[in-house]
Parts: C-alpha cells; sequence; structure tokens
C-alpha cells in the first residue's frame, strides 16, 4: 500500500483485539459490578472460558487487576 495512503487511513484502523487475559480482567469487574447474581455467574462463567489457556499466575494478575477497578 502506498504510504501516503496508509497514513491517510490510520486513524481507522481498528484496535488490535483483547487478548485473554484483558478478557478475563473484564469479565471479573462485570462480575463484580454486576447488578444481580445471575449476571454476576454469567461473567465468572466467560471468565473462566477466556481463562483456560492462561497459567495461574495470569489469573491471579487478572483477579488483581479487576479488583483495582472495583
Amino acid at each position: 500500500m502506498n504510504p501516503i495512503f496508509k497514513q491517510a487511513l490510520a486513524p481507522w484502523t481498528p484496535p488490535p483485539a483483547p487478548t485473554p487475559a484483558q478478557l478475563v480482567t473484564r469479565a471479573l469487574i462485570m462480575g463484580l459490578t454486576a447488578p444481580d447474581a445471575e449476571r454476576a455467574q454469567e461473567c465468572a462463567d466467560m471468565a473462566e472460558h477466556w481463562a483456560q489457556g492462561l497459567t495461574e499466575a495470569e489469573v491471579e494478575a487478572c483477579k488483581a487487576e479487576a479488583m483495582r477497578y472495583v
């Protein structure tokens, strides 16, 4: 692609997809702030699903990050 076009289109490039760790952290934050137990459980289920490829240390870091937001 022509460098001029690449530079012109740069503001419209989509952001990178979130990492599994970011997804786990976001799901934990949503679960902690959910309006009821049913929605909190849905968020916990999502966090558990996305955490499958993470190490224990990474999951603990996600938990710590989520707690900083609450």
